[in-house]
């Protein structure tokens, strides 16, 4: 049989029809895809609004000033510019914003994580912390390892000390060491440098450092998923100093409460946590605290609060009758209070009465909240991002018309790289030799 063929003017008509349906069908196709990206743009757009209206209506019947009182305007206006820009922007760039917008609120208790449950976050692999002589790198995973105890000048260009003077107008806060506790963790988060020109999605950045031989150099280091945010972490021992022991501040953090007998008729005691421990009750602690006290008849108390962020300030009450009983019978003992940026929430409940009830000398730099403060942990959870935070619903006055920022250390010790790294304690060296 004779293979069939088109008469060559049908053929010719065929091939012009294929091309046309060709055309057609990537015109259609195209079509299709970007109307579905129109359309899951419109969405997100519709979903971050929502969100953004949300977090306005949490504030406006849950937070403890802005329930009885308007909205601040810088809240309202930012809330309306934020809706316009959305498309342009990120979902780590929108959680940034959120915070931004949280921080009209006023206080130190009242947020919006970097992190959410519905959009990814990316951060560094590397820990940075803010040291009296500047910001450096303190901990790093692999292969970063080799910048611990480098000085960080600028990431992305931007010197680190214009980014946190920047914080100072955007994160939540009761004070400036607020945010001089927060911005190490903040440093890390992807979003926080894309109003600085970056790229939304890098895949990494640039940080220019110094090193501990005083070399300049530039890293490139890749973000990676923020799974493993836990919120601000408390300090931790020097990673070069193998060969010296961890001070005694850094020695024990994970146990919230505890104390030892120093030389020279002294006792340290240091509060971790405002929490009971799986062992022993902080309630049963402060009486034993408090026999202890009346037994030892310690010439200093040192108490230590350096790494106290908090807890339930409804148990502090046994352990507070405990130090002011202790005053009271031992009038000629002193008692020295250590503070630091970590010093938060009911910890400052703790050290707030100690400073309205006793005698008590402060010593190491201010704590992160004030005197008299708004805060309470009251948790929200937006829809559409599942972006968390909280809402301060309580007010915590300990010392009536009290209007300091922070309770001002009477010997005032801040912490070096230096030190840091060698493992010292400057605030409890200060303290021992005052007494010698």
């Amino acid at each position: 049989m004779k293979p069939f063929y088109f008469p060559h003017y049908i053929s010719k008509s065929i091939t012009r029809l294929g091309k046309v349906a060709a055309i057609l069908f990537v015109f259609l196709y195209m079509s299709c895809n970007l109307s579905a990206q129109d359309a899951q743009q419109q969405a997100r757009v519709k979903g971050w609004s929502s969100d953004i209206d949300t977090l306005l209506y949490l504030v406006k019947t849950q937070h403890y000033v802005y329930k009885d009182k308007p909205l601040p305007p810088q809240m309202i206006n930012g809330a309306a510019d934020l809706k316009t820009k959305v498309a342009q922007y990120s979902d780590e760039r929108m959680l940034l914003e959120l915070e931004k917008l949280a921080y009209y609120m006023g206080d130190g208790h009242s947020y919006i994580l970097p992190v959410a449950r519905k959009v990814s976050s990316f951060y560094l692999p590397v820990q940075f912390y803010l040291f009296s002589d500047g910001a450096y790198v303190i901990d790093a995973d692999e292969p970063y390892k080799d910048l611990i105890g480098c000085k960080v000048l600028s990431i992305y260009g931007v010197p680190v000390n214009k980014l946190v003077d920047d914080m100072n107008g955007y994160i939540h806060q009761d004070n400036k060491y607020t945010v001089q506790w927060f911005a190490p963790s903040v440093l890390r988060f992807r979003g926080l440098y894309e109003p600085y020109g970056m790229p939304a999605g890098a895949a990494d950045i640039a940080l220019s450092l110094t090193t501990p031989a005083g070399k300049s150099i530039e890293r490139k280091v890749t973000f990676i998923p923020a799974t493993n945010f836990h919120g601000i972490p408390k300090l931790i021992p020097s990673a070069l100093a193998t060969s010296t022991a961890a001070p005694l501040y850094l020695a024990n953090i994970q146990d919230n409460f505890w104390f030892m007998r120093m030389p020279d008729k002294r006792l340290y005691f240091q509060f971790n946590q405002v929490e009971d421990k799986d062992t022993e009750t902080l309630a049963a602690f402060g009486k034993r605290f408090g026999d202890s006290l009346q037994a030892l008849k310690p010439s200093s108390l040192i108490i230590d609060v350096r790494n106290n962020n908090g807890g339930n300030l409804d148990l502090l009450g046994l352990l507070v009758n405990s130090i002011e009983n202790f005053e009271k019978s031992n009038p000629k003992s002193e008692i020295i209070v250590i503070t630091g940026r970590n010093t938060f929430s009911a910890a400052q409940v703790f050290i707030s009465i100690l400073n309205r009830d006793t005698h008590a000398k402060f010593a190491g730099e201010p704590s992160s909240s004030r005197p008299n403060f708004v805060g309470e942990g009251n948790y929200i959870l937006l829809p559409y991002s599942g972006a968390m935070g909280s809402v301060s619903n309580k007010y915590h006055e300990q010392i009536p018309g009290d209007t300091r920022k922070w309770i001002a250390p009477d010997y005032p010790v801040l912490l070096s790289s230096a030190e840091y790294f060698k493992n010292q304690d400057p605030v409890l060296a200060f303290i021992t030799d005052r007494r010698n």
